[in-house]
C-alpha cells in the first residue's frame, strides 16, 4: 500500500508556512503555486519513476512535443549563455497574431497555475469570496486560503448525469463575489460548458463589476468554444491558457494570461522580465504555429478517447462521463464494492497509476480520472481493469 502525500508539501512549503503567507504584492513572489503536477504527485508512490509503468494520472499528450518545438529547443541551446532580450515578446506576439488580439492583452507565464494564483489573490478577499464549481479544479481554492478568502462551492447540475456547471446557481451564490471561476472544459469531469452559458456569466459579471476567471487550459481540444474574442471588449474577463496539456510542454512550463491591457499592466508591475525561460518560449512559439501537430493531436485524442470510452462501458460497473478533453472522469458503481482508492492500489500492482478523485469535495469514494494516452497504454489499462473486475466477481 502507498501512503498519500500532502499536495502542499509537494510544493516545497510546509502546511504551516503555506497558510502563513498573506495576500498582497509583496508576498506573491514567495507563494507556493499549486499545479496539476503537485496534485498528481500527491497520490503517486513516493518518487515513482516516470520512465516505468503507465502514468495516466496526469493529463499529458502522448504524442510529446512537436518536432518543430524540439528543433527550436535544440537551436536555442547554443544561445543559452546570453540574455536573449530579443525573444521575450515572441510568445505574446505569436499568440496575439493567431487570435487577432493586441499583444498588450497577452502576458506569458511559466504555465497557467501562476497567473491563476495571482488573479485569485488580487481579486478576492475576506469580503469578496471565490465562487467555484464543485467538483472543479482545486488550485484556486488553495490560493484563496492564503488570504483567508471564503470559498463558495456550487455543485454541478446533476453531478451523476450531465455534470454541467449550474450557471444560475453560480451567479446567485454571493451578493459580493470577488471572482467567479470556471474551468472549461471542467477538470476533473472533462465536460464542456456551452458558450451561450459562458456569455451569460460574462454579461452579468461585466454589469456587476465582478471578475470572471475563465480557465481554458484544455480549450485547445475544442478551440471554437473559447471566449478569447470577448477579451477585446470585456473589462473583467481574465482567460488563462496553458501549453502543458495540448502541446505537451509540462516539463518546460509555458502559458499565458489574456485580458484587457489594463489588467496586463497591473500584473506586470514588479514582475521579473524573465518569467518564461528561452527554451519554453521558443518551444511554445513553434508549437502554436505547427498546424499539422495541432490537427494530429485533435484527431489522435478524439479517436483514442472514443475507443477508451467504449472499452470502459464494456466493463460492468464502470461508468465513463462524456468528455471533450484529453481525460475521462469515471464512476465506479457502488455494487462493485470497490472504491477508487482501492482500484488505484490494485492498478499499481499492474504498473498503472490513475487519479483517485476523492480529494474533490463531495464526490465520494467512487470516482477516478484517467488521461487518454497511447493506444498501447489505453489497451493495457482496459486489460488490467477487466482483470480487476474478474477478481472482484470471483471474490463475491
Amino acid at each position: 500500500m502507498t501512503s498519500s502525500v500532502d499536495p502542499i508539501g509537494c510544493s516545497g512549503f510546509s502546511r504551516r508556512a503555506f497558510f502563513r503567507f498573506a495576500a498582497g504584492a509583496s508576498a506573491l513572489a514567495s507563494l507556493p503555486i499549486l499545479t496539476e503536477a503537485h496534485l498528481a504527485l500527491a497520490q503517486r508512490p513516493q518518487f515513482a519513476d516516470p520512465n516505468k509503468g503507465i502514468h495516466i494520472d496526469a493529463n499529458e499528450n502522448p504524442l510529446g512535443p512537436s518536432e518543430a518545438a524540439r528543433q527550436a529547443i535544440a537551436n536555442i541551446i547554443p544561445r543559452g549563455g546570453r540574455y536573449l532580450f530579443d525573444i521575450q515578446e515572441d510568445l505574446a506576439a505569436t499568440f496575439a497574431g493567431i487570435e487577432g488580439l493586441n499583444p498588450e492583452s497577452v502576458m506569458p507565464f511559466p504555465g497557467s497555475s501562476q497567473p491563476l494564483h495571482f488573479a485569485v489573490l488580487a481579486f478576492t478577499g475576506k469580503n469578496k469570496p471565490l465562487v467555484i464549481a464543485d467538483p472543479g479544479y482545486e488550485a484556486p481554492i488553495w490560493a484563496a486560503k492564503v488570504s483567508g478568502t471564503p470559498v463558495i462551492k456550487v455543485p454541478l447540475a446533476d453531478p451523476k448525469g450531465a455534470a454541467t456547471h449550474d450557471i444560475r446557481a453560480m451567479l446567485a451564490a454571493s451578493s459580493t463575489p470577488g471572482v467567479l471561476y470556471i474551468c472549461n472544459p471542467n477538470n476533473p469531469t472533462g465536460i464542456l460548458t456551452e458558450k451561450e452559458d459562458l456569455l451569460r456569466i460574462l454579461a452579468q459579471t461585466e454589469r456587476e463589476k465582478v471578475w470572471f476567471i475563465l480557465d481554458e487550459a484544455f480549450i485547445d481540444f475544442i478551440p471554437e468554444e473559447s471566449l478569447i474574442d470577448e477579451v477585446r471588449a470585456a473589462s473583467r474577463l481574465v482567460i488563462l491558457r496553458s501549453l502543458t496539456k495540448f502541446f505537451a510542454l509540462p516539463g518546460l512550463r509555458a502559458g499565458y494570461l489574456v485580458s484587457n491591457p489594463e489588467v496586463i499592466q497591473y500584473f506586470s508591475r514588479d514582475k521579473e522580465p524573465w518569467r518564461v525561460n528561452a527554451l519554453a518560449q521558443m518551444a511554445a512559439v513553434e508549437s502554436l504555429q505547427d498546424k499539422i501537430y495541432v490537427a494530429r493531436t485533435k484527431e489522435w485524442i478524439r479517436l483514442e478517447r472514443k475507443s477508451l470510452t467504449q472499452g470502459l462501458r464494456g466493463i460492468p460497473g464502470f461508468i465513463p462521463y462524456p468528455s471533450t478533453a484529453n481525460y475521462l472522469f469515471v464512476q465506479l458503481h457502488p455494487t462493485l464494492n470497490l472504491t477508487a482508492a482501492e482500484l488505484r492500489e490494485r492498478l499499481i500492482l499492474h504498473g498503472i497509476l490513475i487519479r483517485d478523485c476523492n480529494s474533490f469535495h463531495h464526490l465520494g469514494p467512487y470516482f477516478f480520472r484517467i488521461a487518454v494516452r497511447s493506444k498501447r497504454e489505453n489497451q493495457a489499462l482496459l486489460k488490467a481493469l477487466r482483470q480487476v473486475h474478474r477478481e472482484i466477481i470471483k471474490g463475491k
